[in-house]
């Protein structure tokens, strides 16, 4: 994905122009692909059977098969990003202008056929003008795909990565040392005192 377009932080509040369809919030992820809170365990389908499947061919197109590393799509990345966009009415939005914007692009390529029986190679000329001409949607679906695969346990294991917090069994810490604080305790107060 390419993201030469996106600002580092949000556009100046003085900026009276148009804003960008993207900008990096911390992460670094498009500020798009933000959501209030963790999508809930159940929440009911909000796609139909076809965006469904379009869905899951995009993201096997994000995340190919690699070896024995299964793609995002057949994974089962699409059920996750779901149940996201029943929580969050704004990305459910985004998600459903998006994937018409891949029908479409699709039907650019072969107008008798869809985005999912496209060849791999066609299906990549689409995605790449959605992320062209729509980049605050592509952002959030490369950002939810990501998230949700490499965040998976199945996924730490067939890596190889040791799927375990750092601490206590990561780096060793030294133990805190208050003389650090001294100069900062000479200092006079920089906040004011309210009453």
């Amino acid at each position: 994905m390419s993201m030469s377009d996106a600002h580092e932080g949000p556009p100046d509040a003085s900026d009276t122009s148009d804003p960008p369809d993207v900008f990096m919030v911390a992460g670094p992820q498009a500020v798009s692909a933000v959501t209030p809170h963790e999508p809930p365990a159940i929440a009911p389908p909000v796609l139909s059977d076809a965006e469904r499947s379009l869905l899951i061919a995009v993201l096997d197109r994000i995340i190919p098969i690699e070896g024995d590393l299964p793609g995002a799509g057949v994974f089962g990345i699409a059920a996750p990003i779901e149940r996201t966009l029943a929580a969050s009415l704004t990305l459910r939005r985004l998600f459903l202008d998006g994937l018409m914007q891949i029908t479409l692009a699709g039907a650019r390529h072969a107008p008798d056929a869809t985005f999912v029986s496209l060849d791999a190679e066609r299906q990549d000329a689409a995605l790449s003008v959605v992320e062209r001409e729509h980049p605050a949607f592509f952002a959030a679906l490369v950002d939810h795909t990501y998230r949700n695969y490499y965040a998976d346990p199945r996924i730490h294991a067939l890596i190889g990565w040791d799927s375990r917090p750092p601490q206590p069994l990561g780096h060793q810490l030294l133990p805190f040392d208050p003389a650090l604080l001294e100069r900062q305790r000479t200092r006079a107060p920089f906040w004011r005192t309210i009453a």
